[in-house]
């Protein structure tokens, strides 16, 4: 929703130890780890439902975001998400 996303060329490598979590069509590096050193994700796990239809709203108000990009996420607003299982990992990550 921000639309910011850094991209890499296909042929850039990640560090030692460093492995690729998930990924999908628009980014290839949705999030990676490093056991012990690392977690990071590119989306916002802690964002619910009314978090994101807020952000939708504000931001196609102000033209931000277009009426495609708008109608798209008010569509997947209510849609099951994996915040949780994402926060669960986060703290097992911490306690390691």
């Amino acid at each position: 929703m921000h639309r910011d996303i850094v991209f890499a060329s296909s042929t850039a490598q990640l560090p030692e130890g460093v492995e690729v979590l998930a990924s999908n069509d628009v980014c290839q590096n949705q999030g990676m780890r490093a056991p012990g050193k690392l977690i990071t994700v590119q989306g916002h796990p802690e964002f619910n439902e009314t978090i994101v239809n807020e952000i939708l709203e504000l931001r196609h108000g102000t033209g931000i975001l277009g009426d495609e990009l708008y109608e798209g996420g008010m569509k997947r607003v209510g849609w099951k998400h994996d915040g949780v299982g994402v926060a669960k990992a986060f703290l097992k990550f911490c306690k390691e």
